[in-house]
């Protein structure tokens, strides 16, 4: 597959097939992983495959997204923190690098992927999967064989929106002013969070996912 094929395919999947990833492709992923570039070429990223359904439901019961139980694997990727580029998150950046080229070698697989930021606080996913301080946990991709074939998702703006030469321009829609309502949501957030395990699984997550997030086709 052409890389300008995989681009253009590429969509974000949460529905999956009872179907799971054979353990010889998510080899083939994670070497894509790690041919990406990192910050001082530390290439200091850890891998956790997840294919247990306590697990996978532990991470939604403490307020991870809903679609996580969707996928048959899943992958959470991890950093070494001790960085000296703090101010630009080099750590985050160089995880990232990793997670596209494993995103995109899963189209060449026939595999759909999905990352995920929609997570418990990172130190409870470092309690479940026993994760020291030094490394963090940046995102959760979910992993399988798409149920349908992927809807395309057009772009939100135009190349003259997002290309600037020499200077950043007011070329870009305008926004409300909403840091009020931003940092009250931010509040929510944070007691939904505080909130026992318990509550969150038998009363919150399922009414959140059914009022607030927002669903996709894919």
């Amino acid at each position: 597959m052409e890389l300008e094929q995989a681009l253009n395919s590429r969509r974000s999947v949460r529905i999956f097939l009872d179907k799971p990833v054979e353990k010889e492709k998510l080899a083939v992923l994670i070497m894509a992983g790690n041919l990406a570039p990192s910050a001082c070429n530390k290439q200091a990223w850890k891998f956790i495959m997840v294919d247990k359904d306590d697990l996978k439901n532990r991470l939604v019961d403490e307020g991870g997204s809903m679609v996580i139980k969707n996928a048959p694997t899943g992958i959470l990727v991890l950093y070494h923190n001790q960085t000296l580029g703090s101010d630009y998150h080099d750590d985050i950046q160089s995880a990232a690098a990793s997670i596209e080229n494993i995103l995109l070698k899963a189209v060449e697989l026939g595999l759909g992927g999905c990352w995920i930021c929609h997570l418990p606080p990172a130190k409870i996913i470092r309690k479940i999967f026993k994760i020291p301080e030094n490394f963090t946990p940046v995102s959760y991709l979910l992993l399988g064989y798409p149920a349908k074939e992927p809807q395309n998702v057009p772009r939100q703006y135009s190349l003259a929106e997002i290309m600037n030469y020499n200077e950043f321009n007011q070329n870009w829609p305008k926004e409300k002013n909403n840091s009020s309502l931003l940092f009250f949501k931010k509040i929510l957030v944070k007691i939904y969070y505080l909130s026992p395990a318990f509550i969150k699984k038998i009363f919150l997550n399922k009414l959140l996912d059914k009022r607030f997030v927002k669903k996709f086709e894919n």
